[in-house]
């Protein structure tokens, strides 16, 4: 039984292709395209999957799409766009006939596959939250859990409650448009001068500043006792405005905060102590609706999807702030990751089959062979060595200061580069976080860099429960990371961790141990391997563009070895 999943259309596009119940593939469009948040069909994406499965269109049996176009809850979208007609006459026209454009498109491409299949794919419409529900709980090693979506928006959902048991998920309550924690969040991360999607900025901004305007923010919000909430619209202009071009919020907001930041303006201890207090709000409010979530299920483990679960600060606090003690968050939280919900969700809920196999992690991507690698480098005419002892080399190369690509494996799936496509430096250095962010990123100081340690040694230099293998959790440092690590501990105390077993990485479970043997600590500050605006890198040539024009100083693809100079 071969599942294509197809999710992200509007952006974030994606596919993934399970077979006979096993995810064999999945990987994002903007990978190959190179364009950052790519919107519409993922035929690159999909041509991927099929190719790795050894399929062909043909095989296809189930085609899973992530949204119900013409649904109840989508026609009530468009009406409520309709109703603001008055108020914003040439926005409201733009989207509705935006949102006819993209229902054609839809149809056009799901016609067309079910064409090139030979009519033998049959073709599912799965609601937004529901694809993020499958993709949270189905991929999770729970057999029964409490499950919570929580995005700015779906159809006409914003945040919906569910129990898992087995193959099967049951609806329990949601919270509907207009009343959206994901939405406060985006207006006011405009607010502070960011554009839509730099909600990550602003939880990084947040560390810098104090939440002393958390009772401002809570006029916003009102907390009912059945664990839902409630927004109060006036501060917001969003549900009738194009708010890129003329705000999201509304005189009521600047009124209460002041005039918003201009894009290039100075980051004030204002913004600072915004950023912190909006952080603060948006963690009341999820713990709220979590432990009204755990009274309503009883359950003590909990699976967490949806654009808001990306919040890695907030999810770090879980289990000190809620009675889950074990939580399962999907690594690709946002729409890139409904692709994989939506044929998870025909797999067991319609279809009615057993689970499948066990979540295999990340690396779901495409993988390049030693001589596809080499090929490149000689057409290139770049110099190189071959190592016979790639991680010892590498590590040698880190603890002397150098800056490393390290392209390795499979890609990664999701938005976060876990040993891959990653770029690594030594964590000692205090200098470390201020070369990599002006000279490699090319993005703002304030902006934090992650730890991979190996699982058995981050108990000893960070205050974790448990594992951290997608790096989806920010935790509390040690006094001796804080001491002996400088370069990824942030102004807070804090580090997003990712934890490395042998078994799943050996590669880079092994540079570990090397550089441990070199510095005494086994950790090296990752972080994505690109630039800032730019997608991660996919390809050999994706590697070296990206190793060629910013201030990585050595690059590593497979066992071959090239440094500037």
């Amino acid at each position: 039984m071969n599942i294509l999943g197809i999710g992200g259309f509007s952006h974030d596009s994606s596919a993934t292709l399970i077979c006979d119940g096993r995810i064999v593939a999945a990987a994002e469009e903007e990978r190959f395209t190179r364009k950052k948040h790519q919107e519409g069909w993922p035929e690159n994406a999909i041509s991927f999957c099929i190719k790795k499965a050894g399929l062909s269109v043909r095989d296809i049996d189930h085609a899973a799409f992530y949204w119900r176009p013409w649904s109840f809850d989508s026609l009530r979208d468009v009406w409520r766009r309709v109703r603001y007609f008055p108020v914003h006459p040439i926005y409201s026209a733009g989207f509705l006939l935006n949102t006819t454009n993209d229902m054609a498109w839809y149809l056009f491409h799901l016609r067309r596959l079910k064409e090139r299949s030979g009519g033998r794919a049959q073709i599912h419409f799965v609601r937004h939250h529901d694809s993020h529900a499958a993709n949270a709980f189905f991929c999770s090693p729970f057999d029964e859990a409490a499950v919570l979506t929580i995005d700015s928006r779906g159809e006409w959902a914003t945040s919906v409650m569910y129990h898992g048991k087995g193959n099967r998920l049951q609806q329990l309550h949601r919270i509907n448009l207009p009343h959206s924690v994901g939405v406060l969040y985006l207006c006011a991360t405009n607010y502070l001068g960011f554009k839509t999607g730099d909600e990550y900025k602003v939880m990084g901004l947040a560390a810098f500043g104090e939440p002393k305007y958390r009772d401002k923010f809570a006029k916003m919000i009102e907390l009912r006792a059945d664990g839902t909430y409630r927004l109060d619209t006036s501060y917001f202009t969003v549900q009738h405005s194009p708010g890129r071009f003329a705000g999201y919020v509304s005189r009521k907001f600047t009124d209460l905060f002041g005039p918003q930041r201009t894009p290039d303006g100075d980051i004030t201890q204002f913004h600072k102590d915004m950023a912190a207090s909006l952080q603060a709000t948006l963690e009341d409010v999820l713990f709220h609706v979590l432990n009204g979530l755990q009274q309503l299920t009883g359950c003590k483990k909990l699976c967490l999807s949806g654009g808001v679960a990306q919040n890695s600060v907030m999810c770090g606090k879980i289990a000190g702030h809620t009675k889950f003690d074990d939580v399962f968050i999907q690594p690709a939280s946002g729409d890139n990751g409904c692709s994989m919900g939506c044929a998870e969700w025909v797999h067991n809920q319609i279809l009615g089959l057993p689970r499948g196999e066990e979540f295999p992690g990340c690396y779901l991507g495409p993988e390049f062979s030693e001589k596809e690698i080499l090929a490149l480098l000689e057409v290139a005419k770049l110099r190189y060595r071959k190592s016979s002892d790639v991680a010892a080399d590498t590590a040698t190369l880190i603890a002397d200061g150098k800056i490393i690509g390290w392209f390795q494996g499979r890609m990664e799936w999701g938005a976060r580069a876990l040993g891959n496509r990653s770029i690594l430096a030594d964590v000692t250095n205090p200098e470390m976080t201020n070369i990599v962010n002006r000279y490699v990123k090319h993005r703002e100081d304030f902006r934090p860099f992650a730890p991979a340690c190996t699982v058995e040694s981050a108990g000893r230099y960070f205050k974790l429960g448990g594992t951290s293998p997608y790096m989806l959790k920010v935790v509390p440092a040690t006094q001796e990371a804080k001491d002996k690590m400088p370069a990824i501990v942030h102004v807070d105390g804090s580090a997003r961790l990712q934890t490395v077993e042998k078994d799943k990485n050996p590669l880079l479970y092994r540079l570990l141990e090397e550089v441990s043997r070199l510095k005494g600590i086994p950790c090296v500050l990752n972080t994505s391997f690109n630039i800032k605006g730019e997608p991660i890198v996919c390809s050999p040539m994706d590697a070296v563009k990206c190793w060629s024009s910013t201030g990585i100083d050595v690059l590593v693809m497979g066992p071959y070895i090239l440094e500037k100079g």
